[in-house]
């Protein structure tokens, strides 16, 4: 049992390189089609719009792909399709072209990376919870968030610090090495068995048992998008520049510190832990959203990602069990599907937000949306208890 737990947490440690990989890009990526390329922030939502599209479009895929074929290869594609949308950025730091023939090859490499991430999101759990059984799912899910976020903050703060400290080379190149990396530790780690029959259940039945946990997930993530690709720019407006690489990685310091003092506890936790979380989350954009001074502008971040933390594997434990084990691929994918519905929403959203009103009102309304997750999360611990009886 140890020696399979220690496999799981290697996975955990690929979803992670991968995860830093993405959170270079999506710091870097707003600053890079707003400051260098000169686009509005409208050009930046489609940027962070088209990855979730891509994303999403490739999640009934994910999840077939890791339960026809096992997880360990839809990990080692999806890494693959990382290095390749990696490649692809560097090439822009490094050719001189014009800023929308630029904007382009970014769109292209971002629809790449959005099928790299689907598969590696959907394996890195179905792989883990192979090897240690679905009676750990809520561990499982809290390693795979640890990973998810202490990645994200990472690779925010060194997208941002590299940014304006050195160029776009080093970033991008990050971005390529990583994912290189976690192909050469993925061929090590076991496969795990594969059912037979996983290609009877139809998407629209997963839809229908999944989308209340995932609607509430979606809502809650539309915080998560709004930071990642908007705060540093929201920093920028008000002069404070320096301090918004800080104020990204406190996002991710509150997650992960939420989710190391909690997460062994998401098996046995409910609806009244996921209400408390939704309810710190949207707090935490409000306080953004006043843009008194950087100090409360960080707190707001920090609890933004301290209440958005347990959502994750709150709202995956009635999603993974409203299908049968077999399925586990495709409740897991069609669940996560939900992430990108809420990076969708916010990219496209925000962009139109921000473009007219203003950042702060892109807050507010992330706020509101993490309020009507609560509603739908009731609804979908209610369809769990029902299942249970």
């Amino acid at each position: 049992m140890n020696k399979t737990f220690f496999y799981a947490s290697t996975v955990a440690f690929l979803l992670f390189l991968a995860i830093v990989s993405l959170g270079v890009s999506l710091a870097i990526i707003p600053l890079y089609v707003n400051k260098i390329l000169q686009l509005s922030p409208l050009f930046v939502g489609i940027a962070i719009a088209t990855e979730s599209i891509s994303t999403l479009c490739a999640r009934a895929f994910a999840g077939r792909f890791s339960d026809l074929n096992g997880p360990k290869l839809a990990m080692l594609n999806g890494q693959f399709g990382i290095l390749l949308a990696g490649l692809l950025f560097l090439v822009i730091t490094l050719i001189d072209i014009n800023q929308y023939t630029s904007f382009l090859i970014l769109l292209i490499s971002r629809v790449i990376m959005g099928v790299g991430s689907s598969l590696i999101f959907t394996s890195s759990g179905t792989w883990p919870i192979g090897l240690v059984g679905r009676e750990h799912a809520g561990k499982i899910m809290s390693w795979v968030g640890i990973a998810m976020f202490i990645g994200l903050a990472l690779g925010n703060y060194i997208g941002g610090i590299l940014f304006y400290k050195l160029t776009l080379f080093y970033p991008a190149l990050i971005m390529c090495l990583l994912p290189l990396l976690a192909i050469v530790i993925a061929v090590f780690i076991p496969k795990v068995a594969v059912h037979n029959d996983v290609a009877s259940i139809k998407l629209s039945y997963a839809i229908k048992r999944v989308w209340k946990a995932g609607m509430g997930f979606a809502l809650a993530n539309t915080g998560y998008a709004a930071i990642t690709s908007f705060l540093l720019l929201y920093f920028s407006s008000n002069g404070w520049d320096s301090q918004g690489p800080l104020a990204l990685s406190l996002f991710g310091s509150g997650y992960v510190l939420s989710r190391v003092v909690l997460g062994k506890h998401a098996d046995n936790m409910g609806i009244k832990a996921t209400t408390i979380s939704l309810l710190i989350e949207s707090i935490g954009l409000i306080l953004i959203s006043l843009s008194f001074t950087p100090l409360i502008s960080m707190i707001g971040s920090f609890l933004t990602g301290f209440g958005l933390s347990m959502v994750y594997p709150l709202l995956a434990l009635p999603a993974i069990k409203s299908l049968p084990e077999k399925n586990i691929g495709m409740a897991i994918s069609t669940y996560e599907s939900c992430f990108d519905i809420g990076i969708l929403l916010s990219g496209i959203l925000g962009g139109i937000l921000v473009s007219s009103l203003g950042y702060n009102i892109l807050f507010i309304f992330t706020a509101i949306c993490c309020l009507m997750s609560i509603f739908f999360s009731k609804l979908a611990y209610k369809q769990l208890t029902e299942n249970n009886r």
